[in-house]
C-alpha cells in the first residue's frame, strides 16, 4: 500500500480542541452514573440491578477512555484544565493515574508496529483457539481479572511495580529497603487518597439517599464487566489485524463499527475508531467520525482492519 497523506487543511480542522466539548464528554459519563444509580432506587428489582451494573461499567470504560484522551492533551483546549480533569475527574475515580498512564501510553504510540510496543504482548498471540479465549473471558466474569487489576494498579501507583498496563509485572528497585509505610505513603501522595475519597463520596451520596448498599454495584461493575470489556476492546483495536509489523497505522490498527449498546460497554467517546486515532493522535475524539468518513471515501482502510461489531472481532481473533 502506498503511504497515505491526509489533506493538511483537513488535518488542521480535525485537531482543533474544545473546552465545551470536553466538558460535555465528562458530563456524559457522570450523567450516566447518576442514571445508573437512579434506576434501582426508582425500581428495586434484580433486573434493575443488572442494568445498573452494565451502565456503571459504561461509566468506568468512559472515564478510562477520557483518561486516555487527556493523556493525549485532546480533551480540553486549555492544557491545565485538560490535565486536572483528566487526573481528578477521570483517572482517580478508577484508581488510575493519568500522568503515569500518559508516559506509558506514549511509548505505545511511538513504538506501535514494532516488537518494542509495550501493548503488543496483549495481542501478539492472536488468533487463539475458542477454548483459550473462553478461559480468559471466564476469568473476567469470575472477578479474578478485576481483583488482579485493582491490586496491580494500586501496587503500580505505590511504586512497588513498574507502571504498565499490559499484564507484565516488574518490581522496582530502590537504594534502600522499602517498608509498607513507604509504599502506602507513596500511593496516597500519588492520588490514592483522592481515589479512596471518591469511593467514600459515591457511597456517602447514596447513603444520604438511604441506599448506601448500591455502592456495591459500582464496585461490582469495576471488578467484573469492566475488565472483560477492556480485554475485548484491546482485541478490537489491535488483535489479528492486517500487518502487526508495520509502523503504518492503516495496517496495525482497526476501525470497528458498533451499535449503541456496544459503544456504551466497549467504546464510548468514539474509541472504536482506533485506526483513525493512531493515524492522527492529535484529533479529539469527537472529530474521529469525520476522519473515518474521509478514510472510507478514499478507500485506504484494509478489509482486515475494519469490523462490523464485536462479534465479528471475536470471530477474527479465534481460530
Amino acid at each position: 500500500m502506498k503511504t497515505y497523506t491526509l489533506d493538511p487543511a483537513l488535518r488542521e480542522q480535525l485537531k482543533v480542541r474544545s473546552n465545551w466539548r470536553g466538558a460535555a464528554s465528562v458530563a456524559q459519563d457522570y450523567g450516566l452514573m447518576v442514571a445508573a444509580f437512579a434506576l434501582p432506587i426508582a425500581w428495586p428489582h434484580p433486573l434493575a440491578w443488572l442494568l445498573s451494573v452494565l451502565m456503571l461499567c459504561g461509566v468506568h470504560v468512559g472515564l478510562a477512555i477520557l483518561t486516555h484522551e487527556a493523556a493525549h492533551k485532546t480533551l480540553f483546549a486549555n492544557s491545565r484544565i485538560n490535565d486536572w480533569v483528566g487526573q481528578y475527574l477521570c483517572a482517580l475515580p478508577n484508581f488510575n493515574h493519568m500522568p503515569m498512564y500518559r508516559a506509558y501510553h506514549m511509548a505505545h504510540h511511538r513504538l506501535a508496529g514494532t516488537p518494542d510496543d509495550p501493548d503488543r504482548i496483549m495481542v501478539d498471540r492472536y488468533p487463539v483457539s475458542k477454548a483459550n479465549l473462553r478461559r480468559k473471558l471466564l476469568r473476567d466474569l469470575s472477578g479474578q481479572s478485576g481483583v488482579k487489576f485493582l491490586i496491580g494498579i494500586v501496587a503500580m501507583t505505590a511504586g512497588y511495580w513498574k507502571f504498565q498496563q499490559n499484564g507484565l509485572v516488574e518490581k522496582l528497585a530502590y537504594d534502600r529497603p522499602q517498608r509498607f509505610t513507604d509504599y502506602a505513603g507513596r500511593f496516597l501522595r500519588r492520588g490514592g487518597a483522592v481515589s479512596i475519597a471518591w469511593q467514600l463520596v459515591i457511597w456517602g451520596a447514596l447513603h444520604a439517599l438511604g441506599h448506601g448498599e448500591l455502592y456495591l454495584l459500582w464496585a461490582l461493575a469495576f471488578l467484573i464487566p469492566f475488565p472483560l470489556t477492556m480485554r475485548v476492546r484491546v482485541l478490537a483495536d489491535h488483535g489479528a489485524i492486517h500487518d502487526p509489523d508495520s509502523t503504518d497505522p492503516l495496517l496495525h490498527a482497526r476501525s470497528t463499527r458498533l451499535n449503541w449498546i456496544e459503544k456504551l460497554l466497549f467504546a464510548p467517546h468514539h474509541e472504536h475508531y482506533h485506526l483513525e486515532h493512531h493515524l492522527m493522535p492529535s484529533c479529539p475524539h469527537w472529530n474521529l467520525p469525520k476522519l473515518h468518513a474521509r478514510l472510507v471515501a478514499d478507500g485506504v482502510i484494509p478489509p482486515a482492519n475494519q469490523a462490523n461489531g464485536m462479534r465479528e472481532v471475536l470471530r477474527r481473533v479465534t481460530r
